[in-house]
């Protein structure tokens, strides 16, 4: 199994089941690695797949739980709490180029 915490394992999918590495939760978007809270359980996992089964069966796989404790588990979709995000950082040129842009629609507006 690979250890390094931003990096999920490869899996092998058996017969009848379908899977996919990105969609939404709670109606935000997760993909390998967003960090998740479980109702019931303590510490963060990190999504890894969603699974359904040709029976109707759905779950989320996900990796952690309490921090040194890493472990390969399965929840319910409705059992997730929280779906954590990142605050992304703006740089200095991107905030430059927005506000160009907000006085080029104002100037066109006038």
């Amino acid at each position: 199994m690979n250890t390094k915490r931003n990096k999920a394992p490869v899996v092998t999918t058996p017969p009848g089941w379908r899977t996919a590495s990105e969609g939404k939760i709670n109606g935000r978007r997760v993909e390998r690695g967003t960090e998740l809270s479980i109702q019931g359980e303590s510490g963060r996992f990190r999504f890894v797949r969603f699974v359904k089964t040709d029976k109707g069966a759905r779950w989320i796989d996900v990796i952690g739980g309490r921090k040194g404790c890493d472990q390969w588990r399965s929840f319910r979709p409705e059992r997730v709490k929280t779906v954590h995000v990142k605050k992304q950082v703006m740089t200095a040129s991107r905030a430059k180029a927005i506000v160009s842009e907000k006085r080029a629609a104002k100037r066109v507006a006038e």
